[in-house]
Formats: structure tokens, C-alpha cells, sequence
């Protein structure tokens, strides 16, 4: 009997905790943790408070007051109690509804210290290289004194955190419309530094992947790799058949790095944000976004290797550029096989191409890439001179393909009103293109816009700079005026950008604006067809068509009503049910708030005023009493507000 009266009281103990939080949602076992929990330390803090520390060496249990200790014990449980069940969603990486285990909160916990320690140590790198005022970590200015020793700070900072910090350069390094030339070009330095996967863990991980020994699947398996990055590291091999081939393996364990370092990322990002000029001006928390989910997108490679075959069969008409083909029978979500192409980085070309034969490589790379784009294919997003290769048999060979874009059919017409109006150097064009495209506010300045629109096209375009320059610098003043391209429209200028600056490496001063203007031009034309403006009239007939035959209905309806006096006009505030509910919760979390702490302050007062009757056989005042249940109710109100909160976090996508 006293087992079950045990157990008996414990669940009715967990179920008062669980109403009085409303935390239905969270799982008995959690409830039945934090019960424990909250017992010990209520029964603790009870102690303390009815036996002195000096009182308790020595003496028995069967001499403590129990009927005292119960009485003091029961409130100080339920607030541990409820602060446990608090503190387990806090550290909870997850929301409660989706389950628990006994073990999460502890590795939540440890996973938690693991950020901290990991944000403490890149805070002390940042501190080191004088980069804490920049990123908000410290309050005065700065002892950098030009943009050059900026950018060589940034770099070895980034080289010193390691891990996904260098990653994090990498990719600034390929965002010219947000750096100086000086940073992308120190940025473009950034080595990661890794070490290679000892030969034990490749095995290990390739046999896992494979199902079976690399052995019986390859031949020539050289264990010295190609290469090795923060991501992953590539090996040389042949199949059966012959055909040469590399393996392209993710480091194991990766996964817990990289979120560890994203954190430390966002809050780094939110820091500048909130105390800095420039993390306002350039958005630094939707960039640490961004970066977060190119990085997270790296780390699956089967998206490389259906990007990669994606671009081949966009390519498919094009014989002088290649794209690695894929083994798939033999790549998984951390190793993808492809097909090895001999040939040499355009960057690491020592002496320059014959003149025609330049020349017409440029010419396929760009109308091959600006086509893509322009049909809604799959287009390579980074191809800097690194990942444009020329091959033994002078073809174009594009490799790692882990960054793409793909255009759909609205971003393609208004990007292409774009490129045209670039070519034409019109300035409102261009403005009414970005219009087009979803890229300025509805209140933005657009006379201020088209002046410095102008202004560039007379300056860099009219003057003979380099085209690779116009299209960076056409970039870092969208950048600066506010105008913020959609995702895949800012990724297809980005690598036309990136473009421009590859085929200086082949063609030095290539008119690659000139080639935009060309093959928009094309496009144009080519969408100018009966055919074509047959179908453009036949979408729009489907769209407008119903309003027009409904138009004359309507006339006439609002007219009767004019002509009655009888048009009347409703505006709801709340349109949605959904705005509805999330007001009403906002409501009631700041109104139960709002009683919380006038019951706690009020409670103090009560506590703090030493008039009023005494209770019958007792030492205590009824505002005392009064004060204490106050005070357990303020605790309780708020305890319930907190959990509401951090569950609504759990659960935003």
C-alpha cells in the first residue's frame, strides 16, 4: 500500500504541475524528471530554512519537524518542480510535443556549453586581431586604419577560428557586391587547413557508404587525396571498366560542427545587427542565414550530384564544355563518384591561350552560361577560374557544382527585361526592371535610384572599364541603394559577375555586357514569334477574360447602390482567423505578465508591512500569509508565460 500511495502522489503531484503550467504538451516522462528534481531541491531549501547548517551535523531525522517541513516543503517543490520543467524546454533542441528521452536534456545541455565555449574562443580570436568593435562584442572604436588591413585581419582571424569560419570567408570571397575588391581578393586567399583523413577513417567511412570494400569496387585507389577541405576531401581511382573517377568524400562527424559554428555565426550576425552600422545597412542576420542554408545544402551531396547532371543535360548541346558525368549506383548523401576531367584551373594557367583560341572559349562559356539562365535551365552559380577547368583535349570542363541556380518562368521574363535594359543602358529600364523583379519596395526612392543608375552607366560603362568591374560594381550599388534582389534572380547576377571576372582570365577587357545585351536580345526575339505571342495572349485572355465578363455586373451594382445612397465600405482590422489567435495569445501572455508582477509586487509590500492581525495560535501575520501565497501565484503566472514563449519558439519553422 505505501508503494501505490507513493506512486499515487506522484502523479497527482505531476498533474497539478502540469496544470498549473498548462504544459500539457510536454511528456510524462519529462513531468516525471522535473517532479524528481523538484522534490530534492524543495525538500532541501525546507530544510535549510527550518534547521540552521550548524543544527543539522549530528542530528536524526526521526528530530526533524516533519509536520513544519511539509508544510514548507510542498511550495518550494511545486516552484522547483516548475522552473525544471521550464529549464528542460529551454535546453530541449527540440519541442516537447515530438518526444523524450531521459538523456536529451543532459546531451542538449553539454551541446549547449559546447556553443558557449566554441562562441567564447572565437570571441577572444576576434578580440585579438582588434575585430570586437566591428562585430559589436566591445563598445569604442577600432585601431584599423584602411580597408586592406580590414580585409588581412578578417582573413587571419577567420584562419585562426577554423572550421566553418574559413568556409564562411570562402563564400564572402565569392560576394563582390558586398567586399571591396581588397577583401575578396585577401578573402580568396583563405586556406582551410584540415588534415587529411587518415587512411583507417577513409576506409572506414567509404565501406560504409559503399556497402562493401572500396577494394572490390575500385582499382588504383590512391589514398592520398587530391584534395582535402573543411567539407569534404577527394580521392583518385578507376572502375572495373577503366574510366578514371574521384570520390568525393564528406568528412565524418561533420554535422554537429557545422551547427555548432552556425550558432556562433547567427549570434554574431544578430550582435552586429543590433550594435552596429553596417550589420544594419548590409542585413547581417538574413546573410548569416543565407549562409546557413548554402552550407547545410553542401553538406548532402547527392543535391551536387543532381545539380551536376542537371547542368550537363542543359549543356547537352554544347560539345566544347563538359560536366563530370555521375557513377549514382555508387554515391550516397556523403560521397558522390563522378567522372575525372584532366585538365588545368583557369587560375592556375601560367601562360596565357593563343588569342583565337581564347577567344572562343570565352564566347561558349559566356552564351552557354547566359542561355541556361535565360531557358530556365540549371546554370553553374560559381564559376570562378578554380572551378572552370581547361582540359587536355581544349574543351571547358566545369566542376564543383555544389552552388546552382535555376530560374522560374516569371523570375526568367523579368531578368530578362533586366539584362536588356543593362545592354541598352537605359536607366529608367533598369529601374522599372528591378521594379519588375521584386526588388525595391513599393516606398523606396526611385528618383534617386535612376539618378545613380545613370550615373554608373556613364561612368563605367560609357568609359571603357572592364566589363568583369561594371557588373561588381553595378552589384555593390544595388547593395548600397537598398535594393535587395530575390534569392535565385541575386544568385544568376552574382555568377554573371563571377563569370565576368573568369573570362578576364582567358580574354582580358571581354565585353561580357555587350554579350548579355546579345543574348537577351536573342531571347527577345526569339519569344517574339505568332507563336509565342499567341500563347502570351492566350494566358492572359485565361486570367483576364473571367473580369471582364463579370466587370459589367459589378458597374452596374456599385452604380444602384451610388444612385441610392446605399454603398457602404467595411474595413476589418483582423481579416484572418489566424491574425485573430495570434493577437488573442500576445493579449493574454501580456496581460497574465501584467498581473504577475502587480502580485509580486504587491506580495513584497504585503511581506514588508508589520501591522495586521496575527493568526490564531500562531506567530505569523494573515498579510504574511497573504504575501507568501501571493508570491507562489506571481511565480506560477510567469513560470506559464515563459513556457508559452519558448514552445512558440520551438515550434516556428
Amino acid at each position: 500500500m505505501g508503494l501505490l500511495a507513493n506512486l499515487a502522489l506522484l502523479l497527482g503531484f505531476a498533474w497539478l504541475v502540469r496544470g498549473l503550467l498548462s504544459a500539457h504538451e510536454v511528456t510524462w516522462p519529462r513531468t516525471f524528471l522535473a517532479v524528481f528534481i523538484g522534490g530534492v531541491l524543495g525538500t532541501a531549501m525546507a530544510v535549510l530554512l527550518v534547521v540552521s547548517p550548524a543544527e543539522l551535523v549530528g542530528i536524526d531525522a526521526e528530530d526533524l519537524p516533519r509536520a513544519e517541513l511539509l508544510l514548507i516543503a510542498l511550495p518550494f517543490q511545486l516552484v522547483s518542480t516548475m522552473v525544471a520543467v521550464v529549464a528542460f524546454e529551454l535546453i530541449s533542441s527540440r519541442p516537447a510535443r515530438t518526444g523524450f528521452r531521459l538523456r536529451n536534456p543532459v546531451r542538449a545541455l553539454a551541446r549547449r556549453f559546447r556553443i558557449v565555449g566554441r562562441g567564447l574562443q572565437v570571441s577572444r580570436i576576434a578580440s585579438r586581431h582588434g575585430l570586437a568593435p566591428l562585430l559589436g562584442l566591445r563598445r569604442g572604436g577600432t585601431d584599423i586604419r584602411s580597408p586592406e588591413e580590414l580585409a588581412r585581419r578578417a582573413r587571419e582571424a577567420l584562419e585562426d577560428a577554423g572550421g566553418m569560419f574559413v568556409k564562411l570567408g570562402q563564400l564572402l570571397a565569392t560576394r563582390p557586391d558586398l567586399l571591396p575588391p581588397a577583401a575578396v581578393a585577401e578573402l580568396g586567399r583563405l586556406h582551410a587547413g584540415v588534415r587529411p583523413l587518415p587512411r583507417e577513417e577513409v576506409v572506414t567511412a567509404l565501406t560504409q557508404e559503399l556497402g562493401a570494400s572500396p577494394e572490390s569496387l575500385f582499382t588504383d585507389l590512391s589514398w592520398t587525396p587530391l584534395g582535402s577541405a573543411s567539407i569534404a576531401q577527394v580521392h583518385a581511382a578507376r572502375l572495373p571498366d577503366g574510366t578514371e573517377v574521384v570520390l568525393k568524400l564528406r568528412r565524418p562527424g561533420l554535422e554537429e560542427v557545422v551547427e555548432r559554428d552556425l550558432a556562433i555565426v547567427s549570434w554574431l550576425a544578430h550582435l552586429a545587427e543590433r550594435r552596429t552600422a553596417w550589420g544594419r545597412a548590409y542585413g547581417a542576420s538574413a546573410l548569416a542565414a543565407e549562409f546557413a542554408t548554402a552550407l547545410r545544402g553542401e553538406l548532402d551531396l547527392r543535391t551536387e550530384a543532381r545539380h551536376a547532371s542537371e547542368v550537363a543535360a542543359a549543356l547537352a548541346g554544347e560539345p566544347r564544355i563538359i560536366v563530370p558525368q555521375i557513377v549514382g549506383n555508387l554515391s550516397t548523401e556523403r560521397l558522390v563518384v563522378m567522372e575525372r576531367l584532366r585538365g588545368r584551373p583557369l587560375s592556375d594557367l601560367t601562360t596565357p591561350l593563343a588569342a583565337e583560341v581564347a577567344g572562343e572559349l570565352a564566347d561558349v562559356l559566356c552564351t552557354s552560361q547566359i542561355d541556361a539562365m535565360l531557358a530556365g535551365d540549371r546554370f553553374h552559380a560559381d564559376p570562378h577560374p578554380g572551378n572552370v577547368l581547361h582540359l587536355d583535349d581544349g574543351r571547358i570542363g566545369l566542376i564543383d557544382l555544389g552552388a546552382t541556380g535555376k530560374l522560374d518562368a516569371f523570375e526568367r521574363a523579368s531578368m530578362l527585361q533586366l539584362l536588356v535594359a543593362l545592354g541598352l543602358q537605359e536607366p529608367t529600364l533598369l529601374s522599372e526592371a528591378l521594379v519588375a523583379v521584386g526588388a525595391i519596395a513599393p516606398d523606396h526612392d526611385r528618383d534617386r535610384l535612376e539618378r545613380e543608375l545613370a550615373r554608373f552607366l556613364a561612368t563605367h560603362l560609357d568609359s571603357g572599364l572592364p566589363s568583369a568591374t561594371a557588373l561588381t560594381e553595378l552589384l555593390r550599388l544595388l547593395t548600397e541603394l537598398g535594393v535587395r534582389l530575390p534569392a535565385q534572380a541575386s544568385t544568376m547576377f552574382r555568377a554573371l559577375a563571377t563569370l565576368a571576372g573568369t573570362v578576364e582570365h582567358l580574354v582580358p577587357g571581354y565585353p561580357i555586357v555587350d554579350r548579355i545585351a546579345e543574348r537577351g536580345g536573342a531571347e527577345l526575339k526569339a519569344r517574339a514569334t505568332p507563336e509565342s505571342i499567341g500563347e502570351f495572349v492566350q494566358q492572359e485572355w485565361a486570367q483576364v477574360g473571367p473580369l471582364l465578363r463579370r466587370a459589367p455586373r459589378h458597374l452596374d451594382r456599385i452604380a444602384t447602390q451610388l444612385q441610392h445612397g446605399g454603398l457602404t465600405t467595411r474595413v476589418r482590422l483582423f481579416g484572418d482567423h489566424e491574425d485573430v489567435r495570434v493577437v488573442e495569445r500576445l493579449v493574454n501572455r501580456v496581460v497574465l505578465t501584467a498581473l504577475a508582477l502587480g502580485a509580486g509586487l504587491l506580495s513584497v509590500l504585503m511581506l514588508g508591512t508589520p501591522a495586521g492581525p496575527e493568526l490564531a495560535g500562531s506567530d505569523l501575520r494573515l498579510l504574511e500569509v497573504l504575501g507568501w501565497l501571493g508570491l507562489f501565484a506571481s511565480t506560477v503566472l510567469l513560470l506559464r508565460v515563459l513556457l508559452a514563449v519558448l514552445r512558440a519558439e520551438a515550434e516556428d519553422p
